[in-house]
């Protein structure tokens, strides 16, 4: 049964693939808005979320935004039959503007590794497709659960000319080689880790478990970090890619410093478009001093 969903789910994506992107977008659009109608939950996690992170919001302006995010979250899903489906070439012509290149440019040309971290935010994947253009590029990817689709999203990545790492012990050692070397590593910093493996720092006010990987790649490799998000443009008019430089406290030895000023950038990255985070995803699940989850129930 697993295999028939998974050839089910590669089908699917290859045939949005095929559409025309402004027709995909709006398929994703409904699936949205699908979302917000019935319970279900993706709905109650980014309305968790939302509580947590914009208390000074009415629950009028709340409501808005919920909706905004959910339809997002569906474009989100529909691109990535582009994004996976269709070809590098497709995908990187949707890309309308570079902001602030010049930081890309500098870090390559520091002479040390750079940590590329990308946030759930917006379409993370067309980085795929920026960043190969400019250097070879490794990426920790965590493998899905159906091996047919795992398979699927791996070929269609690498047809990127990204290199794939798995999130295991002698995938992280590949990163740090990499960094090494001289490298670029690509992570996604915002993923819940296994409490031993995080520290607590605040994002959007809120105490968060937040991976330590990114501070010891920095520390032990000397590597350089800087931050990237796409942003979706409104009317199917393709991405804008953002390059951020984050503060020098990233850099700090201290674990919880250097979380901060991680946390911090990514805030920056939401600030531009704030329906475009992934509020579906259970971002603040454990809680200090073993405190109460917040998706009890869900």
């Amino acid at each position: 049964m697993k295999v028939f969903v998974g050839y089910l789910i590669v089908g699917l994506l290859r045939l949005i693939g095929r559409i025309p992107f402004p027709v995909a977008q709006r398929l994703g659009v409904g699936l949205g808005r699908l979302l917000l109608r019935f319970r279900n939950r993706s709905r109650e996690v980014a309305r968790v979320n939302l509580q947590l992170v914009y208390p000074q919001l009415t629950e009028t302006d709340r409501q808005a935004l919920l909706r905004e995010v959910l339809e997002e979250s569906g474009k989100a899903g529909a691109e990535m039959g582009t994004m996976w489906g269709g070809s590098p070439d497709k995908g990187r012509q949707l890309i309308r503007k570079v902001h602030n290149p010049e930081i890309l440019t500098t870090a390559l040309q520091s002479g040390r590794g750079v940590l590329l971290c990308v946030p759930h935010h917006g379409n993370w994947e067309v980085l795929n497709h920026l960043m190969t253009l400019h250097t070879p590029l490794t990426a920790m990817y965590r493998p899905a659960k159906n091996p047919v689709l795992d398979r699927w999203m791996r070929s269609s990545r690498e047809q990127t000319g990204i290199g794939l790492v798995p999130t295991t012990r002698g995938g992280v050692m590949a990163l740090f080689r990499g960094l090494e070397a001289g490298g670029v590593v690509a992570i996604l910093p915002d993923q819940e880790p296994k409490l031993q493996s995080g520290v607590f720092a605040p994002f959007m006010g809120v105490e968060t478990l937040t991976p330590k990987l990114p501070h010891d790649l920095l520390r032990k490799t000397g590597a350089v970090a800087i931050f990237a998000f796409a942003e979706r443009l409104p009317d199917a008019r393709g991405f804008e890619v953002h390059f951020l430089q984050p503060d020098d406290a990233i850099y700090s030895d201290d674990a919880r410093t250097s979380a901060s000023a991680m946390n911090e950038a990514i805030e920056r990255c939401v600030a531009v478009c704030p329906a475009q985070y992934q509020w579906t995803y259970k971002r603040f699940k454990t809680r200090p001093d073993n405190g109460v989850n917040p998706y009890k129930g869900l």
